[in-house]
């Protein structure tokens, strides 16, 4: 007997939509988003490094490793990974991330000076990470040994772990000495490890989505935490701040500090840094907010595999931006600029202009009050896009400024309107958390 009842969409054309979404949707978590761009890091490096070492290319050996350190502190500051280990992400922990990632990007845009300061610190990371996470990995009993006892992808996760961790503990000792092992030979294992840090990437997300927990479970998990006694506040105390507002806390004081060191560097105080190096870290950063967040031009759009294989696209020209300097900067400059104005126009139309003509045309019944906070919010924002369609304007006509507004007036204006962007980005985090 057929039943036509059987063949129908009970939830209808809208349940099928939110259906094929779901489908359509990447869900990768911040720490594999890292994992796989640590690992196209290390395959490009390495990679590179077969024509770096014949002279072939230009290299830029402190911006390598001040990317490297950056992109470390990015686990520091959105997960509270370290290299002893995972901490509460506490405030302490997150600005000690943010201090390791302005000395990484000191190194990025000075590399000359800081490539002994930084070659050290980047090994020993490597090494205290690789050499503690072995030793976790095989005393501990909730790893390697409960992992391997289940056949499938718990099982890849111990290999990828394994890999990694001894790949680290090898590619610190050649970091910390230098010269030990052939440029061939070390090209190589930067190779293989960034091989091993994307199956990594892959196990962990298989394992993720396998063993996922039941919305009971995390409601459960929930309601447990909530009735534990709280946990100490101040610098200490859990830092509560998303992946997007890290990020954004992460590219407020950087844009501060780029502000600062070109004003420095317009009044002969210091001297010009590399410039090939901070367009490969913010096009590098534009790329993570893509994979961890699906922001893109000042929207969030939905994670799909395409748009994850265009951020590791434009995470690979910036990554080659900062260790071989001056081959894609005429790419990587109208790049950032075309993006910021977008992002300026979107955000100037969708969270401001649009809202308030659509408020015009469509009065409510009875007047609402619009709380402060969210008027200041509406200012920081449309602030936030004016800012970003003038430095778009800069990036992609640089002397189109100057014929306006005098040579003089633009040295002055360029390193004010940085300074801006980063402090409007950091109110507007702020703003949010209060908010809730």
């Amino acid at each position: 007997m057929n039943d036509d009842t059987t063949h129908r969409d009970p939830g209808g054309p809208h349940t099928l939509q939110s259906y094929a979404q779901h489908r359509a949707e990447v869900d990768l978590s911040i720490e594999v988003v890292l994992l796989l761009v640590g690992g196209v890091f290390f395959l490009i490096f390495g990679l590179l490094l077969f024509p770096i070492g014949t002279g072939a290319l230009p290299y830029s050996e402190g911006a390598m490793y001040g990317l490297f350190v950056v992109l470390v502190s990015m686990q520091i500051i959105t997960m509270g990974k370290t290299p002893f280990g995972d901490l509460l992400r506490s405030w302490i922990v997150v600005i000690a991330g943010i201090v390791t990632a302005i000395v990484g990007t000191l190194a990025i845009f000075y590399p000359g000076e800081t490539t002994g300061l930084i070659r050290v610190l980047a090994g020993a990371i490597v090494l205290v990470t690789g050499a503690l996470g072995l030793v976790q990995l095989v005393t501990a009993e909730d790893r390697a040994r409960t992992w391997l006892r289940v056949p499938g992808v718990l099982r890849h996760l111990a290999v990828a772990c394994a890999a990694v961790y001894a790949l680290e503990v090898v590619l610190g000792v050649i970091t910390l000495v230098p010269g030990v092992v052939p440029v061939g030979l070390t090209a190589g294992i930067c190779v293989a490890f960034g091989a091993a840090l994307v199956y990594l990437a892959w196990a962990i997300h298989s394992v993720t989505a396998r063993y996922a927990p039941e919305p009971a479970e995390e409601k459960a998990a929930a309601t447990g935490e909530s009735r534990r006694e709280r946990r100490p506040r101040g610098l200490f105390g859990e830092a509560g701040l998303s992946v997007g507002d890290s990020f954004n806390v992460f590219q407020g004081v950087l844009l501060l500090l780029l502000g600062c060191l070109v004003l420095f560097m317009i009044l002969g105080a210091i001297p010009a840094f590399n410039a090939d190096g901070q367009l490969g870290l913010l096009l590098v950063l534009t790329s993570l907010q893509m994979l961890a967040l699906g922001q893109v031009v000042g929207s969030t759009v939905t994670r799909s595999w395409p748009l994850v294989a265009a951020g590791l696209a434009f995470a690979a020209m910036g990554i080659v931006s900062c260790i071989v300097p001056g081959v894609l900067s005429s790419v990587i400059s109208p790049l950032l600029g075309v993006q910021n104005i977008i992002t300026g126009v979107v955000l100037l139309g969708t969270q401001v202009i649009g809202p308030t003509l659509f408020g015009i045309r469509h009065p409510p019944a009875e007047p609402v009050a619009i709380p402060p906070l969210v008027k200041r919010l509406l200012l920081v924002l449309a602030a936030t896009g004016i800012v970003a369609i003038l430095f778009g304007l800069n990036m992609l006509a640089p002397f189109l400024l100057p014929g306006l507004l005098g040579v003089v007036a633009f040295a002055l204006f360029l390193p004010i309107l940085i300074v801006v962007m980063g402090l409007l980005t950091l109110v507007t985090v702020q703003i949010t958390r209060k908010l809730g």
